[in-house]
């Protein structure tokens, strides 16, 4: 039995919303406009009990900007997925990449409910035994058309942070789950400047993302420094090391106390100022201590050049 093909005409009002993860609702004008257009392109997607699965902003531009009285649903038999009487590749070829995650989410809300709400045992009552151990979330990615839970889990990802364009794209074999997890994850003006770039731009910079996400977290980068000794780049682009804050602090100083002293340095080698005519005007300035501080700092400048004379690798 083709369930997706089971197509109704039903009366907006008596589509129930349930508990929906997505809260942005993104341009329903714009929505609307291209439906009353161009028609309602895909039909929601409703349980036998008219509980709504997927297409809330459809069904929000079409009741609620466009005042219309009815709304094309498609009926998802939840409990005949979830009793296998639905091939999984049919599921993948009737339903998009979203559609199938809510039809996931559903599956996996029709397991909690048979379990008392355990999502860690095997199926019980009417419904297909499963092997002992199989998680809710294994079960709902293979009812519902994913090849692993972890692509089930980015899949929602996409559909619960991803702004419009990117989760069009995922739809429409545009872009792959896994690239648009990764999309996801990034501010939302970022997604959108991302998805109209040119696909080998995009594909670049997805990599990228990647490849950055893979590196460990601020704290996990710190304890790995500790451990090795060694300077460890974190997820933000920083290197970390393995020192406490007051490490950090004394090291900073120093490091300024450096920067500063070598700016020092090359300020007096490049000054178009004549030491005469300087000592000259420094009467007419308040400059306390100048002149007991000059012969102990020329006593450095001439031990620092006897230290550097030697270092050839000091440019």
């Amino acid at each position: 039995m083709n369930h997706a093909q089971e197509i109704i005409e039903i009366p907006c009002d008596q589509i129930r919303i349930g508990e929906r993860h997505r809260r942005d609702m993104g341009d329903l004008e714009g929505l609307a406009a291209s439906i009353a257009t161009e028609g309602l392109l895909q039909p929601v997607g409703i349980t036998e009990e008219n509980l709504l699965v997927f297409g809330e902003r459809r069904l929000r531009a079409v009741r609620d900007v466009l005042k219309q009285a009815t709304i094309a649903a498609r009926i998802v038999r939840v409990s005949s997925i979830l009793a296998g009487e639905y091939a999984e590749n049919e599921i993948r070829k009737d339903f998009t990449p979203s559609e199938r995650v809510a039809i996931g989410k559903a599956i996996e809300a029709e397991i909690g409910s048979r379990q008392g709400q355990r999502t860690d045992q095997e199926l019980v009552g009417n419904c297909a035994q499963v092997a002992t151990g199989v998680k809710t979330r294994e079960i709902a990615a293979a009812k519902a058309g994913f090849d692993s839970p972890r692509t089930y889990e980015r899949a929602k990802k996409v559909v619960e942070k991803a702004v419009d364009e990117v989760l069009a794209q995922m739809d429409a074999g545009d872009l792959s789950i896994s690239a648009a997890a990764v999309i996801a994850e990034q501010p939302l003006e970022a997604q959108r400047e991302i998805v109209q770039m040119p696909a080998a731009v995009r594909r670049q910079i997805v990599r990228q993302l990647r490849e950055a996400t893979e590196l460990p977290s601020t704290a996990e980068a710190r304890r790995i420094a500790r451990e090795t000794g060694m300077l460890v780049a974190d997820r933000t682009g920083r290197y970390r090391s393995g020192l406490s804050d007051e490490e950090r602090k004394a090291l900073k100083e120093d490091l300024d106390s450096i920067w500063a002293v070598t700016r020092a340095v090359l300020a007096l080698a490049d000054t178009p100022l004549d030491p005469v005519d300087l000592a000259s005007r420094l009467e007419y300035w308040h400059c306390p201590g100048i002149r007991a501080k000059s012969p102990a700092a020329l006593d450095w400048l001439h031990r620092f050049e006897e230290a550097i004379r030697d270092k050839t690798q000091i440019s």
